[in-house]
């Protein structure tokens, strides 16, 4: 029997990461089924679970999978903004926001993880380790290491809380306009920059 998804050319995980953290993004890990989530696939439960023998070990591999997608953007945006530091801190901020924009399911399954609890969020913290210390490589030797990495995580959890912020804004009739959202992206980027200055 060949599975309807047969048709899409991406390998056979890749497509169940992406519609899992889809899913757990919009809907949550609990009210994710297996079943359903092979159904939107197209594919069979028995599928998923050869790949992730369980929604468990899906949903860390879900977790490795956004922590890499966030991981090269975030990088990319380093690398591209040279070496001064305040413009590689508002080329990452830039990214950060523009991920929350343009894939919020990123953004919004970092938080379901955190939701979750262990041992999703003990693997995200292991998972965004060395993302943090390529970061702290990355923005310079002359910085404390363990003051940066304070800093990173901060700032990323800042940014969870500003896309929940934004939702809620947006369920009370109270749009998270550009004016708010510019408002809220240039106090992220002074404060990294004194804290990190």
């Amino acid at each position: 029997m060949v599975e309807s998804g047969a048709t899409d050319p991406r390998p056979t995980p890749e497509r169940i990461l992406d519609a899992a953290l889809a899913a757990f993004a919009d809907r949550g890990v609990e009210a994710t089924s297996l079943d359903s989530l092979a159904a939107e696939i197209g594919i069979r439960k028995q599928t998923i679970l050869y790949w992730f023998p369980s929604k468990e070990q899906l949903l860390l591999g879900v977790v490795d999978h956004a922590v890499a997608q966030l991981g090269a953007r975030l990088s990319e945006a380093a690398v591209a903004a040279g070496p001064v530091l305040a413009d590689r801190v508002v080329a990452v901020v830039g990214v950060t926001f523009r991920l929350g924009r343009t894939h919020p399911q990123l953004l919004a399954v970092v938080r379901e993880v955190i939701r979750v609890g262990p041992p999703a969020s003990t693997h995200l913290a292991t998972a965004v380790e060395p993302l943090v210390a390529t970061a702290t490589a990355a923005l310079g030797p002359q910085l404390d290491p363990d003051q940066v990495r304070r800093v990173l995580l901060a700032a990323g959890a800042h940014v969870v809380g500003l896309a929940t912020e934004a939702e809620v804004r947006a369920d009370l009739g109270m749009a998270a306009d550009l004016a708010w959202l510019r408002a809220r992206r240039r106090a992220l980027i002074d404060a990294l920059v004194a804290d990190l200055g």
